[in-house]
């Protein structure tokens, strides 16, 4: 799933969480007589008839056809999108031209720099990967920290990890995103002061 589609979600799922407070506090305050009292045009009771008047009507047939393809199609773009992943599996290296193809296997450059990086100070464990943002290639790493650990040198000591590991390939445009996961307790266990 992209970072897109996964934004799509957030707003989707607050907008419909939205709705449904909005018609469920209104469910209510129409149960207990308050919407009444503020809209003079609420209904004292729920008429069925006027349903059957709608779906009577010749427009009917027509429109929920319409609304149910547009439905299913967009319930299929998102099954899709959900299927797709911005991992990268191979990385065109600088020599690549008409003569042959130069590739770097982008899941052996991530372990390598998840097996490097838990050889870090205060690195307790780590993986990585590589994506494909917005047309460019992103190193994203997950690393589990000592909570004792100095971040600020911690920091730099991963800058120069990725630093070296965009060397490697001549991957210049490769940018890095770094999650540094603090864990609760000291990796001795815990202290007995």
């Amino acid at each position: 799933m992209t970072r897109g589609v996964a934004a799509v979600n957030r707003v989707v799922a607050l907008l419909v969480g939205l709705v449904l407070l909005a018609a469920g506090v209104a469910a209510v305050l129409w149960w207990s007589g308050l919407l009444g009292d503020w809209w003079s045009r609420t209904p004292t009771a729920l008429d069925p008839t006027q349903a059957d008047q709608v779906v009577d009507r010749s427009w009917f047939g027509g429109v929920a056809t319409v609304g149910g393809v547009l439905l299913g199609l967009l319930a299929l773009w998102w099954l899709l999108a959900h299927l797709r992943t911005p991992r990268v599996r191979t990385v065109s290296l600088d020599g690549s031209d008409g003569s042959g193809r130069l590739t770097l296997d982008a899941s052996a450059l991530a372990g390598h720099v998840a097996q490097e990086a838990r050889r870090l100070p205060w690195v307790v464990g780590a993986r990585a990967h590589l994506d494909r943002e917005r047309g460019h290639d992103v190193l994203v790493s997950t690393l589990q920290v000592d909570p004792e650990a100095d971040l600020p040198t911690l920091g730099q000591d991963v800058a120069a990890l990725v630093a070296r590991a965009r060397d490697v390939g001549s991957l210049r445009g490769m940018t890095a995103r770094t999650h540094l996961a603090v864990r609760r307790r000291a990796r001795g266990g815990p202290r007995v002061r």
